[in-house]
C-alpha cells in the first residue's frame, strides 16, 4: 500500500489535491462532503470529516485504500467502512491529517494511528497530535498570517482536547 497522499494547502478538504481523477462523495453534512474516496494516481484514498466544525475550523483524515478496502468501500458507501480501515486497525497505519479553514486545507501532517483504536479511542490521540503540531509549526517564526491562522486552528483543537 502506497503512503497517503498529503493535502494541498488552500485546496478543498474533500478534494485535497490538484492531480485529482475523480471524488466520490458518500456522506454530507449540511451539503459539505464529509465522506468518500478520491483517486490519484490509480489509488483510491478515503476522506473523512473526523471533527466539523469548531468556529470554521473542521479536521479531516486522508487514508490509502489497498484493493481488499477498496471492495470494502464498495460494498458498505456508508459509515460503517471506517471500521477496520480507520477504526480497529491490525497494524499501525500512515494516513494524512488536515485541518481546514471554511472548507479550505491549512495545514497537514501525516499521522500515524495506532493499532487496534475504537472510534471512541481514536479522537484524543488524534486531537492531542494535531495540537502537538500546529505549536511546532507555531514556534517556527512564521509570518503573521500563517501563525495567525495556525493559533486559530489549535486554539480550536485545544479546545476539543479539553472537553
Amino acid at each position: 500500500m502506497s503512503r497517503s497522499v498529503l493535502p494541498d494547502v488552500g485546496n478543498l478538504a474533500w478534494a485535497p489535491i490538484t492531480s485529482l481523477e475523480e471524488v466520490e462523495i458518500f456522506d454530507r453534512h449540511n451539503g459539505v462532503p464529509t465522506l468518500g474516496i478520491f483517486r490519484t494516481n490509480g489509488q483510491n484514498h478515503l476522506f473523512w470529516r473526523v471533527i466539523g466544525y469548531t468556529g470554521d475550523i473542521s479536521l479531516w483524515l486522508y487514508v490509502p485504500l489497498s484493493p481488499e478496502e477498496d471492495v470494502i468501500v464498495e460494498e458498505d458507501e456508508g459509515p460503517g467502512i471506517l471500521d477496520g480501515i480507520i477504526f480497529r486497525c491490525k497494524e499501525p497505519r500512515y494516513v494524512a491529517v488536515g485541518v481546514a479553514d471554511y472548507h479550505r486545507i491549512v495545514f497537514e501532517r501525516e499521522w500515524n494511528i495506532p493499532p487496534g483504536l475504537s472510534n471512541t479511542d481514536l479522537l484524543q490521540p488524534l486531537l492531542e497530535f494535531v495540537a502537538e503540531a500546529l505549536q511546532l509549526a507555531i514556534n517556527q517564526g512564521l509570518p503573521a498570517s500563517r501563525r495567525d491562522l495556525f493559533q486559530k486552528a489549535r486554539e480550536a483543537v485545544r479546545n476539543l482536547v479539553s472537553c
